[in-house]
């Protein structure tokens, strides 16, 4: 027994060193969107305490991006034990764009009691609000939409960056009044660039009109700070269906609508 007790003494630090290291803010953790392409360019996932940026590829693309935007932050709360959301939004981006709307967060499994709006005058104050509720370990995710990138550089993304990883909350970054990722250059961990895409068919009760169905999008991941080196990402079909990523290339398709804008790319891709 006498030379067992310092095998104990050993064991006890070793569980209370792993404990330490697992109460640490979730540098290290990451939560996978569960598309294996995509994973596999985010090393697994995305990380908790980082900052995430999403952009709409082109003009008409931002509506797409906001759907992602929530999807993702729905997705990432539920690794934060259902804590509520924080959406903090430049006036003018919803001026510009359009504000949320309580069937459309329904859609995307998000209860409106959960959500924390937060209006700011402008992108400095958004910004800065988005800072300080990072500081906080309640949220379970933090997304702030601002349409003037003037104010946002990579200074400003550092200190967004640092605010995360004290409670190691997912920070996701929505720039509504850029297009494309050509002009940005931050300290954010990933950057997706979005497109919207046909949605997968649902069947309507008389069978004739189809109703819309579950968002979907053309998503390619911009930059990665763990990804693979030279990370020269296409746009993957990636759909949003019982509170959950799916891989879009195993749903059955709707063609795009007559009067939508003429994305060639996916109609040559899918036949459409």
């Amino acid at each position: 027994m006498p030379r067992a007790q310092p095998h104990l003494a050993s064991l006890h630090l070793l569980r209370a060193e792993i404990a330490g290291i697992e109460s640490m803010p979730g540098e290290t953790r990451r939560i996978p969107l569960r598309v294996a392409p995509l994973d596999r360019q985010l090393a697994g996932g995305l990380k908790l305490g980082a900052l995430h940026e999403i952009v709409a590829s082109r003009p008409g693309d931002q509506p797409a991006a906001t759907s992602f935007a929530l999807a993702l932050a729905a997705h990432l709360r539920a690794a934060r034990r259902r804590a509520p959301i924080v959406w903090i939004g430049e006036d003018f981006a919803a001026c510009e764009q359009g504000a949320l709307y309580g069937p459309g967060l329904a859609l995307h499994g998000i209860d409106p009691a959960s959500l924390l709006l937060i209006h700011a005058a402008s992108a400095k104050e958004a910004l800065w609000a988005m800072e300080e509720a990072l500081k906080s370990p309640a949220p379970g995710a933090v997304v702030c939409e601002i349409f003037t990138a003037k104010t946002y550089d990579l200074t400003a993304s550092r200190r967004l960056v640092l605010a995360a990883q004290k409670h190691a909350i997912p920070a996701l970054l929505f720039l509504s009044g850029v297009t494309g990722t050509g002009a940005l250059s931050s300290g954010a961990d990933t950057r997706f660039e979005i497109r919207a895409h046909p949605s997968p068919h649902q069947a309507s009760a008389a069978r004739r009109i189809p109703l819309p169905g579950f968002p979907a999008w053309s998503i390619r991941i911009a930059k990665a700070r763990a990804g693979p080196i030279g990370l020269n990402s296409d746009f993957h079909p990636v759909v949003w269906t019982e509170a959950s990523f799916r891989d879009a290339l195993s749903f059955p398709l709707a063609a795009h609508s007559g009067d939508g804008p003429d994305h060639q790319e996916d109609r040559r891709a899918f036949g459409a």
